[in-house]
């Protein structure tokens, strides 16, 4: 991380963000009874990107139950463009919820157009997204944008 990096881990209500490297981000989110803090976790995800170049991000909802209607009308702007995103711990009312939301973002904002998924753990999510930051890597050698 650079020197102007924020802090390792960041704190909005209930929610926190860690970096475990530059552009790899953990978010875990609790139950969304505040959509200011959902939205400032997700402006420091959007910063990190600019900052960074690339964002590649992991998002524990394990500690979710619902989402309620507020929090998926705000769309893109709880949604960065990140490199990649695999969501962890979502049952199946929320993978049916998340994906709606991701749907929704992507139609109304075709620029936010990236690769996604739900994983069971996140040692099976952080190789996913290791693997497509190896692909984003390689194609910037290949390219000579490195």
């Amino acid at each position: 991380m650079s020197p102007d990096s924020p802090p390792t881990v960041l704190r909005f209500g209930d929610h926190c963000v860690r970096f475990v490297a530059p552009d790899v981000a953990i978010a875990e989110f609790r139950n969304f009874t505040n959509t200011e803090d959902v939205v400032a976790l997700t402006d420091v995800l959007r910063a990190a990107k600019k900052r960074e170049g690339q964002l590649f991000t992991l998002v524990d909802l394990s500690g979710v139950t619902t989402v309620p209607q507020r929090v998926r009308m705000t769309g893109a702007r709880i949604v960065p463009d990140y490199d990649a995103l695999a969501f962890v711990g979502a049952g199946f009312g929320l993978r049916v919820i998340t994906e709606m939301v991701m749907r929704a973002t992507k139609a109304l904002s075709p620029k936010l157009s990236f690769p996604y998924a739900f994983f069971d753990d996140h040692a099976a999510a952080l190789a996913w997204l290791q693997t497509h930051r190896r692909a984003r890597e390689a194609t910037a050698e290949a390219t000579g944008l490195r």
